[in-house]
């Protein structure tokens, strides 16, 4: 029963006191709440962070979140892989992506304050195209040459110098790296009366405590060996927890969450993750309660399980629109490829007929395969009839070991001489990726089955007489 309440309001969802009473529709759980918190201590990890009161917060990291984190820093990693790859093309997809993501961002900025923004005007600043920012957008402006600025400067340890450059680009006014603490709110937000007793909510850290809290916080990040994505969701709690400025507390507490997830090898991707949806007024109970919890438990996990399913819901719109780029890129070049086999000069046509005639008349003594009909059109090389298909395959297979079985079949269906085969058409007939079918046919070039010729700067593949 122990480890059954343990795993349900801990695996299943990470409950609080009050969601295990509605659960189970009781208004005493005191013996079920220290069992679940006693499955809960052997995921617990104590951090170097301190709360107001100084006393320590923990991090529970069981079996089915762990899972779920790791799969998402995969993901991450394989997004920065597939950015990457498109980034160093330079085609144009990548960049429309880059703005689009940008301006994505900054609509919720403006929708956070209230600021009427036009869909041009956000191009233009995304573009940088305004020689003069109307004062109205200037927190826009700002906003986006911070994010740019950072984009930059993931390998930099994470400080107070970075911190308030950060912050000085945000606001729009001159960096003093003389007295970068004198950036930090000097203005209460509590009253301290209202805090004689341990264990009370604080809206803000007070002001004498903002320099220890944030260089713990700076050291936490620079030290800990946690997952990357914890480390970013405890950044934005500390951050709005301390309220370390007069200004755009929560704004920065998004851009060091992805200044933490840059730092964790995610690097370029980091600033176009979407995650000022956390911003949105739709979010702002749910947060607020889990804040909260985190808060008074001194458990990061409440703020954590509830981020971490809305972080990987972002990773996924990016990677679909990244996937969307390849493979409209892919779809523009298996077109343009299969445009240039297809014969469009009259040059082109003879060469082809009188190829096949030669070829189809010197080799028709040596496989019963190939026939030759009288038809009032060009003689046409037919090649092997689908019931010797697979034995031709197998063959195939068993006379050249490196060779693939997908390869092997279409290799089979697709040795006519005379003819030119695409890279799409293995992609469509054997159903995998554009770089799987072109790593193939060179695979076949290269075991002396197919001839790769180049035909306006494009490839395509012929066979060639196997002895």
């Amino acid at each position: 029963m122990e480890k059954d309440h343990g795993v349900r309001f801990t695996d299943e969802f990470y409950a609080t006191k009050d969601d295990v009473k509605k659960a189970l529709n009781m208004s005493s759980i005191d013996s079920i709440w220290e069992k679940v918190n006693l499955y809960r201590s052997y995921y617990t990890k104590q951090t170097s962070l301190r709360s107001v009161e100084r006393v320590p917060f923990c991090v529970v990291l069981p079996p089915k979140l762990t899972s779920k984190i790791v799969s998402i820093e995969k993901r991450l990693s394989k997004l920065l892989i597939k950015y990457t790859k498109e980034s160093f093309h330079s085609n144009q997809g990548i960049l429309d992506f880059e703005k689009n993501q940008y301006k994505s961002i900054l609509s919720i900025i403006a929708s956070n304050y209230d600021i009427d923004i036009q869909d041009e005007t956000l191009e233009d600043i995304v573009n940088e195209r305004l020689t003069n920012i109307p004062i109205e957008y200037l927190l826009i402006d700002h906003y986006y040459k911070t994010l740019k600025y950072f984009k930059t400067r993931y390998l930099g340890q994470y400080n107070i110098s970075l911190f308030m450059m950060m912050y000085t680009k945000l606001r729009g006014i001159d960096f003093d790296i003389t007295s970068l603490e004198n950036y930090y709110r000097k203005n209460e937000l509590i009253n301290r009366a209202d805090h004689v007793f341990i264990g009370k909510h604080y809206d803000a850290s007070p002001c004498d405590r903002i320099i220890d809290m944030m260089d713990s916080l700076f050291e936490f990040n620079n030290n800990s060996l946690l997952f990357g994505i914890v480390k970013a969701v405890i950044t934005y709690f500390t951050i709005n927890y301390i309220k370390p400025f007069d200004y755009y507390n929560e704004e920065m507490s998004i851009l060091m969450m992805k200044y933490v997830l840059a730092h964790s090898d995610n690097e370029d991707i980091a600033s176009l993750i979407p995650l000022e949806e956390l911003l949105s007024s739709s979010r702002a109970s749910q947060i607020k309660k889990y804040m909260y919890e985190a808060e008074m438990k001194n458990d990061y996990t409440y703020l954590i399980s509830y981020l971490v399913p809305l972080i990987e819901d972002l990773i996924n719109d990016m990677d679909e629109k990244l996937s969307s780029i390849d493979s409209n890129k892919v779809y523009e070049e298996q077109m343009k490829l299969d445009d240039e086999v297809v014969p469009t000069s009259k040059e082109l046509v003879e060469q082809k007929e009188i190829r096949s005639e030669q070829v189809l008349s010197s080799n028709i003594e040596k496989t019963h395969f190939s026939i030759e009909r009288k038809v009032s059109l060009p003689t046409l090389p037919v090649g092997l009839d689908e019931n010797d298909v697979e034995l031709v395959a197998q063959h195939l297979i068993e006379l050249y070991p490196t060779l693939k079985k997908g390869q092997a079949h279409f290799y089979a269906r697709h040795c006519t001489l005379g003819k030119y085969y695409t890279i799409s058409q293995y992609k469509k007939e054997l159903n995998c990726a554009y770089e799987t079918a072109r790593t193939s046919m060179d695979n076949l070039v290269y075991l002396g089955f197919y001839k790769k010729e180049n035909i306006r700067n494009k490839f395509v593949y012929t066979p060639t007489i196997k002895n």
